[in-house]
């Protein structure tokens, strides 16, 4: 998780000093305000959060009709 400081950079455009997060998987800036998932030490956007799950499971991912174990991809 990457923290750090910024000035004169939020959403509605005030000024000054304020906590800055970048989600683990995109590295987007979270801004004041924004809702975020904190999982296993790792920061995660609602816009990531799908592919985190997805990457996540992936041990747990089946196919109908085939044998257990045998279709395990998760990459991100």
């Amino acid at each position: 998780m990457s923290t750090g400081f910024f000035k004169n950079r939020s959403r509605n455009g005030a000024e000054g000093p304020g906590h800055l997060l970048r989600c683990r998987l995109c590295r987007g800036e979270l801004y004041p305000g924004d809702p975020y998932f904190a999982l296993e030490g790792r920061t995660v956007c609602e816009d990531c959060i799908g592919r985190y799950a997805r990457y996540y499971f992936a041990h747990r991912r089946r196919r109908v009709g085939r044998d257990e174990g045998e279709d395990r991809r998760g990459t991100l």
